[in-house]
């Protein structure tokens, strides 16, 4: 966990304990709702904290700020304070710094956040919720000066200018209560629909999909999460959801954060610099602009999407003439491999956000206003189904949705449709507890789509809670044989049987399907099940890999630890017990430089570097594998351990008590002068006192012999002079050089010793 992680889990504690002590409702959402589902906390890359709440709850919420809220805590929410500059609340640390964009002009609150997005009551009337929608991107666009919200849904530019000149001539608060009292004049009693208050397109939810709520487990809390979470999940992601995207489509979010100062300090050092009244004036002139124009400029982005389309079409079809099957038959032998091939780029157009929106953020005019590639009946459904066989059901449901309101659907399609939110109602019955409902729902699904993954993968679940309930392994069995006969690359169903093998005693066999199976699929899913799993096992493992190192029995430990690591490869304490194995492993000296230098770069450099320097010396083993690195390089067992102390040792103190100790050795032991006249000079190095430390590097090296000492030393004085060198001659370039050769070569003694020491070297 990053430290603005725990930042943030300390301000999430903080609202879920003051909502359990009063019984006010709020569940997880987003990117958080994944995190709990699929990490049990956060998402490693993630970076903030979602959580929808009931209006009625946010506003007893708001009223008990006043007494239950610890210091520097505050209320973000523009009805609430008016200087505010965005149109959902948060929850915030005022003694921190963190600005958001919309918040670098203006004077609200600007520490650390919780987003709490609150749920406006929405009648079942879809007038209603327009004209809610309406008023709330209105709303938005005039407190949130960052970004034009009302070309998103074409908003008549007239309505907004109206509102504006109320904002200019009557002031801020009057307008902005004129338009609350619109969008919130609906009674939750009343409603059966929720609307989340925000600008970007409010969503709206069915009430009965978040609440009653249900828990889950988040950072060790348990947490609200959503009643139909699944149903949530797929709403907004897709069925992807559970999947771990690839590293480069991670997203985080924008702040400027600044520690150690609250934000009006580091307000003070710019905003003498900005104009605030030329840049709100600048804000509404551009976003009067582009709600006038947003009309036009669809119907023109419309256009280009319709050339291209016309473009796309051409292609797929001289794809098709070029295979030498028919689509037909490719479908029916289920050769979803090249069907892929041949729609890749029909794919890559007709699924993208500019053609199909998204029903959320900047895309939300696409999502009701789709552009439909004009092809067949028999290549749409072909596509459809290579989509439906590629679990990529959600994607094909919303073009069906798109077809259906754009052209037409046959039969076949709307079979497949209707069979799309059968699947999603068995999930629906599985999350509810429901297992009997859902099996049936699933058996019949099986039946006739029998090779379909998505719906393999969710019978596999069931068969497998069958196998553990009623110890029904045989039917389990029988059926991942012929899942794993259909896919047998996929880490999903080796899972499963690693866990058969696993009840059926067959342990060795079953760790090395789990490590297979976490290689085999990016199901985030299957990934936790996996750690659960193994982290209740992991100090069983490293104790016997300390045995087998203890026996000699080296190899095995590090093929022991090997699996280990990719049976858990986050885990930094499986990692230092393979850091150690490999130690004891190493054929070459290389290999031992390779492995002490990760072990330095996770101790300089990771999130948790400076913390894992503190730990008792008996329980890390970082420490020890660097000793032992130390000693099969030729150090002696106490140098050795003195070596690792200077890595680990940041106090000055310590280190000149470090340097006493190494003289005492040296003293003791004069044949190993070499070793101890290295260690010196790394700490008078780690000191700055760099001069000190080669003249103790020039005797090292002539006490070194043939150790590897020697070829230690050698390097950093032939690093120095290549570095020096090529700095000398960029001096050189610019002007006189003199200066800086005498700090450089100050340090090697007079001209004679160097030169001694150079032929020393070669």
């Amino acid at each position: 966990m990053t430290e603005k992680q725990k930042h943030l889990l300390k301000l999430f504690r903080e609202i879920d304990g003051i909502c359990k002590k009063h019984n006010l409702r709020y569940v997880m959402a987003g990117g958080t709702l994944i995190g709990v589902v699929r990490n049990e906390g956060f998402i490693p890359w993630d970076d903030d904290v979602d959580i929808y709440m009931p209006r009625d709850d946010w506003d007893k919420f708001v009223e008990l700020s006043k007494t239950e809220f610890p210091p520097n805590r505050a209320v973000q929410c523009v009805d609430v304070d008016r200087s505010y500059t965005n149109s959902f609340p948060r929850y915030a640390d005022t003694s921190s710094c963190a600005v958001h964009k919309h918040q670098v002009i203006g004077d609200d609150k600007a520490g650390e956040i919780i987003d709490v997005l609150t749920l406006d009551p929405i009648p079942a009337d879809d007038k209603e919720y327009e004209k809610y929608r309406t008023h709330m991107m209105i709303y938005s666009d005039l407190v949130n000066l960052s970004v034009v919200f009302g070309n998103r849904w074409e908003v008549p530019a007239s309505l907004y200018l109206k509102y504006l000149l109320s904002y200019v001539f009557l002031g801020r608060d009057r307008t902005l209560k004129k338009l609350e009292k619109i969008m919130f004049s609906y009674k939750e009693e009343e409603c059966t629909r929720y609307a989340m208050r925000w600008g970007g397109c409010p969503f709206l939810f069915d009430k009965d999909m978040l609440f009653p709520v249900k828990y889950g487990d988040f950072e060790g809390e348990k947490v609200m999460i959503p009643r139909r979470t699944n149903d949530y999940l797929v709403w907004h992601y897709g069925d992807e959801w559970s999947y771990i995207p690839p590293h480069g489509e991670r997203e985080s979010h924008d702040a400027i954060c600044v520690e150690g100062i609250d934000y009006k300090e580091f307000r003070k050092d710019y905003m003498d610099r900005v104009k605030p009244g030329k840049a709100r004036f600048n804000a509404a002139v551009r976003k009067f602009y582009y709600m006038a124009t947003a009309k036009r400029t669809h119907r023109l982005t419309h256009e280009r999407d319709l050339l291209q389309a016309k473009s796309t079409v051409m292609d797929l079809k001289a794809r098709i003439r070029e295979c030498p099957r028919s689509l037909k038959e490719l479908v029916e032998g289920h050769e979803f491999h090249t069907l892929n091939e041949i729609f890749a780029n029909y794919y890559q157009v007709q699924l993208s956000a500019a053609f199909i929106g998204r029903e959320d953020f900047a895309n939300i005019y696409p999502f009701y206003h789709p552009t439909l590639l004009e092809v067949e009946d028999e290549v749409f459904l072909a596509a459809m189904t290579t989509l439906f066989y590629t679990e990529r059901i959600s994607k094909a449901y919303r073009m069906f949705q798109v077809r259906e309101k754009l052209d037409h659907v046959t039969p076949e399609m709307k079979k497949m449709m209707e069979d799309v939110l059968l699947f999603r109602k068995a999930v629906c019955h599985y999350e509810m507890g429901e297992k009997q409902a859902a099996q049936e729902i699933s058996a019949d699904l099986n039946a006739r789509y029998p090779e379909n993954p998505s719906f393999l993968k969710f019978q596999c679940r069931l068969v497998m809670d069958e196998a553990r309930e009623k110890g029904r392994a045989a039917k389990a069995e029988s059926f991942l044989k012929e899942a794993c006969a259909l896919f047998p690359e996929d880490g999903y169903f080796i899972k499963y049987q690693a866990d058969l093998l696993w009840m059926e005693g067959e342990k060795p066999k079953a760790l090395g399907m789990y490590a297979d199976a976490r290689e085999k699929t990016n199901n985030g899913i299957v990934h936790l099940e996996i750690d659960k799993f193994m982290k209740d096992r992991k100090e069983e493992a490293l104790a016997f890999c300390m045995e087998l190192l203890e026996s000699k029995e080296r190899p095995k430990a590090l093929e022991w630890m090997e699996l280990w690591g990719r049976l858990l490869p986050e885990d930094e304490e499986v990692r230092e017990y393979l850091s150690l194995a490999r130690v004891y492993n190493a054929e070459s000296i290389s290999g031992l430089e390779e492995i002490i230098e990760e072990i330095r770069e996770v101790l300089d450099h990771s999130e948790e570097g400076p913390k894992k320097k503190e730990r008792p010396k008996e329980t890390d083993i970082y420490r020890k594998a660097m000793t032992q690195a130390w000693k099969r390089l030729g150090y002696p067992e106490e140098l050795a351990g003195y070596r690792t102390e200077i890595i680990y040792t940041e106090d000055l103190g310590e280190l000149e008590w470090l340097v006493e100790e190494i003289r005492g050795y040296k003293i003791r032991n004069k044949a190993k002068s070499g070793h101890a006249y290295k260690l010196i000079g790394d700490i008078r190095r780690k000191q700055g006192q760099t001069e000190q430390a080669f003249e103790s590097y020039r005797k090292a090296l002539e006490y070194a012999g043939h150790s590897y000492v020697k070829k230690e030393v050698a390097r950093i004085f032939l690093n120095d002079m290549y570095r020096g060198g090529r700095k000398l001659a960029q001096y050189g370039k610019n002007g006189d050089a003199s200066e800086f050769m005498d700090n450089w070569l100050n340090k090697y003694g007079s001209i004679e010793e160097l030169k001694d020491l150079v032929r020393r070297l070669l």
